[in-house]
C-alpha cells in the first residue's frame, strides 16, 4: 500500500524543500509538508479520513526520530492510518 503513494511523482515536494539535498525526509516541523503528505494519501485513498491520517501523521512523528528517511515515515503513515 505505501509503494502507490512512494511510486508517485514527488518533483513537486523535492522543489519545496529549502536544501535540495533533505529532499529524501520528512520534515513533522513544516506545515506544508504534513498537508502534502495527508492530501496525497486522500488523493490516493479517499476512503481514509482527514482526521485518521493525521493522527497517523503526529504518531509517526513522535515515533521516528529526526532526520526522517520519507520511504520509512510513508510507510510508518500507512500502516497506522
Amino acid at each position: 500500500m505505501p509503494e502507490k503513494i512512494l511510486n508517485e511523482d514527488w518533483s513537486e515536494y523535492d522543489n519545496k524543500k529549502k536544501r535540495y539535498m533533505d529532499r529524501f525526509f520528512f520534515s513533522c516541523e513544516e506545515a506544508w509538508e504534513v498537508d502534502y503528505l495527508a492530501s496525497r494519501i486522500r488523493k490516493n485513498y479517499p476512503s481514509k479520513s482527514e482526521s485518521a491520517i493525521r493522527v497517523a501523521i503526529t504518531s509517526c512523528c513522535r515515533e521516528i526520530p529526526a532526520p526522517r528517511p520519507r520511504d520509512k515515515f510513508v510507510r510508518c503513515v500507512m500502516s497506522k492510518s
